[in-house]
């Protein structure tokens, strides 16, 4: 298969979300298809089939990939790669005191004091729409339901794919979606659900785990597609 197929899909313990999924194939060749997803493709996808499906106030728990994690105009701070110019003006729209001579590393430092906050566009979408987020730690993908019922996925089309075309790669995901079920799903709800109650436990500051909906982006270089999910 010369390009990467990227799967973008929903789901709960009550399997796949209707109307969320979308597969399409990436453009780059050299099988690296991690700038197959950006920000306004996420957005999107977020906007125009996950977020009209969800039929009630849900919670979506998203990971930190890039693509979820662009900062607000308000919260976002210069970096070594802002002009001189633009680093003085973020300072005085924030009335920030600084030395009239000060070197760019300098103003950079004063910006870094007075960081605001961050905030999220796709935060924001997501609470416009009536719903929550919030985000899991930093190398957990155990806590994602959706990464086992991926992992289910991939190893159906492992196992079976056989001309590595474009169209028989397409024909096992249909398959391996269908073998993804309610049962499998929620079943992996369980054992996610397990972890969290496990790494609570120890210090007696948990007891109940809410119902949760889970998006995720793994970074994978051995997998055959890229994806986001909710659990």
């Amino acid at each position: 298969v010369s390009h990467p197929i990227v799967i973008v899909v929903g789901g709960t313990d009550e399997g796949f979300i209707d109307k969320s999924f979308r597969c399409y194939p990436g453009k780059n060749k050299t099988g690296d298809y991690h700038g197959e997803m950006n920000s306004a493709l996420f957005i999107r996808w977020l906007t125009s089939q996950l977020l009209p499906a969800l039929v009630e106030p849900s919670v979506l728990v998203l990971d930190n990939a890039p693509y979820h994690s662009q900062l607000t105009e308000e919260t976002r701070c210069p970096t070594t790669a802002t002009r001189k110019a633009e680093i003085v003006k973020w300072l005085e729209c924030r009335s920030l005191p600084f030395p009239p001579h000060a070197t760019s590393p300098e103003l950079l430092l004063i910006c870094k004091e007075n960081r605001p906050e961050p905030r999220y566009t796709v935060d924001e979408i997501i609470r416009s729409w009536g719903h929550e987020v919030t985000r899991l730690p930093p190398a957990h993908p155990e806590l994602n339901a959706i990464e086992q019922v991926w992992g289910c996925m991939k190893q159906h089309v492992r196992s079976t794919l056989q001309r590595f075309t474009r169209a028989d790669l397409q024909a096992r995901l249909q398959e391996a979606k269908l073998i993804a079920t309610k049962e499998v799903w929620a079943g992996a709800v369980r054992r996610s659900r397990s972890f969290e109650e496990d790494y609570w436990s120890p210090d007696s500051i948990h007891k109940n785990v809410e119902p949760v909906i889970i998006t995720v982006d793994i970074d994978d270089k051995d997998e055959l597609f890229i994806h986001s999910g909710i659990e």
